[in-house]
């Protein structure tokens, strides 16, 4: 993370989430797929990242990370730290909460999209979604989503049918 904040002089962003599928990421690996367990480890993880960036010595003994004396030696860009983004299910809380004590969120959405626009700017809310080719389709999805305070996308643009049929199946 160090390299790219500084080949980018600043501009990274550092995002995580649990990942997915559980079962494929951390079960075919022989790692525990609870989510509890690995929402934990993630909240332990960020929680870490302030006191590696800063660059001194860090001596943890937490639930499921340790390290003794350990610090980064590549220094950071031009910023203290780069912005950390979090990924998650909306309107799952978990998820939302450890955004809100971030920098900014990646929702993924099963609609309807919520109405309103998030009560703490300025947190970056970024949306993923599969989206059709046709430009009216897009803005019906689009609008409420920018309206409901969205300030960035990035989309799979599916332009076969089938395919598209199949990924509107696993958002509803």
């Amino acid at each position: 993370m160090a390299t790219l904040d500084a080949i980018s002089r600043g501009r990274a962003i550092f995002a995580a989430g649990l990942g997915g599928p559980i079962e494929d990421e951390y079960g075919s690996c022989g790692e525990p797929t609870d989510p509890v367990v690995l929402a934990g480890r993630l909240d332990e993880g960020l929680e870490l990242l302030r006191p590696y960036w800063s660059g001194e010595s860090v001596n943890h003994d937490g639930r499921h990370l340790s390290s003794s004396g350990c610090h980064l030696v590549a220094r950071l860009g031009p910023t203290p730290r780069p912005p950390v983004w979090i990924g998650g299910f909306w309107p799952h809380r978990r998820p939302t909460r450890r955004a809100g004590r971030c920098d900014g969120a990646v929702p993924l959405l099963h609609p309807p999209a919520p109405q309103r626009r998030p009560a703490r700017p300025p947190v970056e809310i970024v949306l993923g979604d599969v989206s059709s080719c046709d430009q009216a389709k897009a803005r019906d999805l689009l609008g409420p989503l920018a309206d409901a305070g969205a300030t960035g996308r990035s989309a799979a643009i599916v332009e076969n049918e089938e395919v598209a049929d199949w990924a509107a199946g696993i958002s509803a």
